[in-house]
């Protein structure tokens, strides 16, 4: 009888060990945005690109468990302060203010430390912020043995799997986690012919883009160096990129942001000395640079339906609107703003526009200058002639209209006001000037410059216009005199925007 009870005892204790004992633990990647890439994937450009020039980004592949965690200890997770009235700090918070939200090991002494965020943007519902100091140090894509020059696709990066595995899950806890929006990114790339193109993520945690850091951050102040937590200066004497000669910050370091660099697939954008770059200061991918994650937080959901993942539902804006209620025909203003010289350290300024036309709801306006110099349509791949174009298929109006070029020029609250146009372009003698479309940002036709400006249309550059001109394939082009002429659609010359925007109610 007792043998008999014993191995009942024994059978039922197996049964309560296999149904039990054996359940795999969890992996901590369960919480990644499902289109992390494994890290130790090969690199390689894209695949395929819509006619909007935005990359198809709908296969999804699993992310990398083994993602190493150098600033976090096993204890962390007790070491966060409770977020609950953090929030309020962050929804009370204006640009530039700092809030503190998780923790990180930023001395290397004693587990993990407060981290302190610069808030960015403020959108109702949710706000974008930036570490304050730089709190990792390390490649943005890891060489391999079979490649020892890897690609710079961030969507592809050993640091978005960093920041969205190791990061995310050590420097915050369930409850902050919450608070933490998974967002849609975007990400530019160069291809083989040099064309500027766009590519989606949807993360946690990234670098900022260089819009990003030229809008929000360059020109700021101190804010825009990467200044180094304790634990990162004293595991890391970066002799590989230091910034020095700077009066007061001759210990800070560039950090990486998300765009890849124009020259080639091996470089990706750092801030530098104060200046969000891609031309001159670009980095090897696998070498080091400091790392400033940014994200956001959010902390009223019901204010954020339909914005959740893309777009920033505008914070009401009374000076905006009393600044637009009150324009008139000819009156000039500031709206949006630009880096029009990339090479110095101011981050964007104020674009400025002059009103063409009032009509009842709304206001048609022309930029005072041009916003850059691009190309109206690249050669086809084969490096053949361009036989004929029009403005609904250029490259130039595919970029300018890219959420990628809109988003970070304008203000949520003034992309708020701007209103999608239905464009009818031109043409001379048997071109008909192409299809109409319908388009938030455009450029002026030859009839835009015959009404409004008559021989007066000369901003001391050419720019480019969106009308065909005598024959195929040549496009509407003012010269420098403001007289009108044409050319090939593949030279570059200046972008001056039109826009409609709606007077506020």
């Amino acid at each position: 009888m007792i043998k008999r009870s014993i191995c009942a005892i024994l059978l039922l204790s197996l049964f309560l060990f296999m149904l039990y004992g054996c359940s795999a633990p969890a992996s901590p990647s369960e919480s990644l945005p499902q289109d992390v890439p494994d890290a130790s994937q090969t690199d390689s450009a894209p695949e395929s690109t819509d006619n909007s020039g935005r990359t198809d980004v709908s296969e999804k592949t699993e992310s990398s468990d083994n993602a190493e965690n150098s600033g976090n200890d096993e204890n962390s997770e007790s070491s966060h302060a409770a977020p609950s009235g953090d929030l309020q700090k962050v929804a009370d918070a204006k640009i530039g203010d700092e809030v503190v939200f998780g923790s990180w090991d930023q001395d290397g002494k004693s587990g993990s430390e407060p981290i302190t965020w610069i808030v960015l943007c403020q959108g109702v519902g949710k706000t974008l912020v930036l570490s304050e100091r730089v709190l990792e140090y390390q490649c943005f894509k890891n060489e391999t043995a079979d490649d020892k020059y890897p690609a710079a696709l961030y969507r592809d990066s050993d640091l978005r799997v960093f920041l969205n595995d190791s990061f995310y899950n050590g420097a915050f806890s369930d409850e902050e986690k919450s608070a933490i929006l998974t967002s849609r990114i975007v990400s530019k790339y160069k291809d083989e012919h040099y064309t500027e193109l766009t590519y989606e993520t949807e993360d946690n945690v990234f670098p900022l883009s260089v819009a990003e850091a030229a809008r929000y951050v360059c020109g700021v102040g101190t804010n825009v160096f990467g200044i180094p937590s304790d634990r990162v200066r004293e595991e890391n004497p970066y002799g590989t990129s230091p910034i020095s000669g700077i009066a007061g910050v001759s210990d800070a370091m560039t950090w990486w942001l998300r765009d890849m660099g124009p020259e080639n697939a091996k470089t990706a954008a750092v801030v530098y000395a104060g200046e969000a770059q891609r031309k001159n200061h670009n980095e090897q991918v696998y070498k080091k640079a400091g790392v400033r994650p940014a994200m956001w937080i959010v902390y009223d959901r019901s204010e954020m339906e339909g914005y959740e993942k893309g777009d920033v539902k505008p914070k009401e804006d009374n000076e905006l609107k009393s600044k637009i209620g009150s324009l008139g025909t000819g009156v000039k203003f500031a709206f949006g703003k630009y880096d029009m010289n990339p090479y110095n350290m101011d981050g964007y300024e104020d674009l400025n526009w002059t009103v063409l036309e009032e009509y009842d709801d709304s206001f048609l306006i022309i930029s005072e200058g041009q916003v850059g110099a691009q190309t109206f349509k690249e050669k086809p791949a084969d490096g053949s002639s361009i036989a004929e174009t029009c403005w609904a298929e250029s490259d130039l109006r595919n970029r300018i209209n890219q959420s990628g070029f809109i988003d970070f020029m304008f203000s949520p609250q003034e992309k708020d006001l701007l209103m999608l146009n239905h464009v009818v372009t031109s043409g001379e003698d048997d071109r008909t000037g192409g299809p109409a479309t319908d388009d938030v940002l455009f450029i002026p036709d030859v009839l835009d410059i015959e009404k409004y400006f008559g021989a007066n249309a000369s901003i001391g550059s050419k720019y480019w216009l969106r009308s065909q001109q005598s024959w195929a394939p040549r496009i509407g082009v003012v010269y420098t005199d403001g007289s009108v002429g044409s050319d090939v659609p593949n030279k570059e010359y200046g972008v001056r925007l039109m826009a409609r925007i709606r007077k506020p109610e």
